[in-house]
């Protein structure tokens, strides 16, 4: 029996945003530059994700990938020079 109730449309989960961009941005790293708002458009539009998520997610991961990012460059730096 069905209640004829609807769901709210499914947004996608951090996981999701997050190898959604990381996609994107590889395509087009000009994303880096422009504002979550956009970015979150620029997931639908580019056909990375079916939903648009939400803006202060999408800033979230993006704070997240950039984090990963220097993390990656300050571990090669900090081999680099210490000699082994």
């Amino acid at each position: 029996m069905s209640s004829g109730y609807i769901p709210p449309k499914r947004e996608p989960g951090p996981e999701e945003i997050l190898d959604a961009l990381r996609e994107a941005i590889f395509n087009d790293p000009q994303l880096t530059e422009m504002s979550a708002e956009e970015v979150a458009r620029q997931l639908v539009l580019g056909g990375h994700l079916q939903e648009e998520p939400s803006p202060a997610l999408v800033a979230d991961m993006l704070q997240a990938l950039e984090a990963e990012e220097g993390g990656f460059e300050a571990d090669e730096l900090s081999e680099e020079g210490n000699p082994t």
